[in-house]
């Protein structure tokens, strides 16, 4: 298959080489070797700016129980006993793994812009830079809405940032390659084309724009670039569609990719405007319905309670066909457009509803943290190693109150608890363990039920600079024992 493909090219090229005008002169030969420069260019020019990252996470087994006549002098059983009031002694199954992604610098300060799904979670990162030499990095903000994450290293020497192009003004058809670390294979480059633009309704990530290419993409290629035949981004890979090596993959945009990277880079944060909608495509037998002579624009679904659409008066069934006098032939138009906004600004949004224009002024507001992710997915994100200014700042983690719903997202029957949303890398909650989702009822011996209550019992039953948290992680209990951080 390779064989014929590669066949196919160098006939084109000899065929181009021989009739097209202005090039009667150089040879199909000279054509194919000049194009096969082109890419060895871009590889040469990419490969400073593409780093290996090595994550290490700490997975929960679940929990051992041991028999009290373990402990021969019964000290520890009488701890436990003291704050589970538990006739057992038991401790987490916990351990290493680890996994692999890509990287682009992005800052020749050591700004790195990667996939949130490559750092997710991790408790140690490592980035490897071209010329092997390692360094550990930190997590400076994560976007899990488009699954966009900026992490940084230190180093004494100046790195070489690449360059984004303009991907509004890529189209299908084009040559590009992918640059990254497949399979663990580090400084891989593919060869493709550009298959298609503006891929959404995937269900990958909350916000979807994708450029889709069938430049070999495979596991470890995550937060690599996609890049033209000048060596420009024109994308960050992504994911891939089902089999690995499948044909077709996708990546974030770089208008998109520059933007959120640029935001959290300066702030730890994203920026982003929204109108709080859920959309589909009009359909022939809507557009049949409303007497659409074209099934252009989206369909509203349902508008959020108190969200800038529903105070606007939006409703479901609105079919929105036009913002600022813009036709939105697509739903992808219409995120596309209002995500290009700011904060604050006013949209005119003109619908048809039940057939009748109508205008709605709809001031756009920011978008919550948790807005388009599932319960689990949605747990908003504290800056990595950056000091964090939370009420639970000594020990690295925040807290949300558990919520039915997001209890049975959690694997919990009840809904008694906080929720922790996020921990801060190399804090003592992560040291010790803690993880986003863990949803801790007791601290200290004392059951919790709200932030304040986790304050107070970490300020009054604390011993020997370490506090006792009994968490339920996916349904599982365990204990964990958090050192100050005084103690560090």
């Amino acid at each position: 298959m390779k064989f014929r493909f590669a066949f196919l090219i160098f006939s084109m090229v000899l065929f181009t080489g021989w009739f097209a005008p202005g090039v009667f002169a150089q040879s199909g030969l000279e054509v194919a070797m000049s194009m096969q420069q082109a890419f060895v260019n871009v590889a040469r020019t990419l490969k400073p700016s593409v780093v290996n990252i090595q994550v290490e996470k700490t997975v929960s087994g679940g929990i051992r129980w041991s028999d009290p006549s373990g402990d021969p002098d019964g000290s520890f059983e009488d701890f436990f006993k003291h704050f589970f009031r538990g006739p057992n002694r038991f401790s987490p199954e916990e351990f290493k793994t680890q996994a692999a992604g890509s990287g682009l610098i992005i800052g020749a300060d050591g700004t790195i812009l990667t996939n949130n799904h490559v750092v997710k979670d991790a408790s140690k990162i490592k980035v490897k830079l071209h010329d092997g030499s390692e360094l550990d990095a930190e997590i400076i903000g994560q976007d899990p809405q488009t699954d966009l994450a900026v992490i940084k290293v230190s180093s004494k020497a100046v790195l070489q940032a690449a360059e984004f192009a303009d991907s509004d003004k890529v189209e299908a058809g084009q040559w590009c390659m992918a640059v990254g670390n497949p399979l663990g294979l580090e400084q891989t480059v593919t060869v493709g084309v550009v298959s298609a633009v503006g891929r959404s309704g995937i269900g990958a990530t909350a916000i979807e724009d994708f450029i889709q290419t069938d430049a070999s993409i495979n596991p470890g290629n995550s937060g690599g670039p996609l890049v033209n035949l000048n060596g420009k981004v024109i994308g960050i890979n992504t994911l891939i569609f089902n089999a690995p090596g499948s044909g077709i993959g996708f990546a974030i945009p770089s208008n998109m990719a520059s933007r959120i990277a640029g935001q959290i880079a300066k702030g730890g944060r994203v920026e982003r405007p929204y109108i709080g909608i859920s959309m589909q495509a009009v359909t022939e037998e809507l557009a049949g319905h409303f007497g659409l002579k074209d099934r252009e624009g989206a369909v509203v679904m349902e508008a959020a309670k108190d969200a800038p659409a529903e105070k606007a008066g939006l409703k479901a069934m609105d079919i929105i066909r036009k913002i600022d006098g813009r036709s939105m032939k697509s739903t992808n138009d219409v995120q596309k457009y209002i995500l290009s906004r700011n904060v604050g600004s006013t949209v005119d949004i003109e619908v048809l509803r039940n057939g009748k224009k109508e205008n709605f002024k709809v001031a756009l507001e920011q978008m919550p943290d948790n807005y388009g992710l599932s319960p689990a997915e949605s747990l908003p994100s504290l800056p990595g190693n950056k000091g964090d200014k939370g009420p639970l700042e000594e020990f690295g983690f925040r807290l949300q109150k558990l919520t039915p719903d997001m209890a049975r997202s959690l694997g919990m029957t009840g809904s008694e608890g906080v929720v922790v949303t996020n921990v801060r890398n190399g804090s003592p909650a992560d040291k010790a363990g803690l993880k986003a989702g863990d949803v801790i009822t007791q601290v200290n011996g004392v059951e919790v039920k709200e932030e304040s209550d986790v304050e107070k019992a970490l300020k009054e039953g604390g011993r020997n600079n370490s506090s006792v948290f009994l968490v339920n992680r996916g349904g599982t209990p365990m204990f964990l024992v958090v050192q100050s951080d005084s103690k560090e």
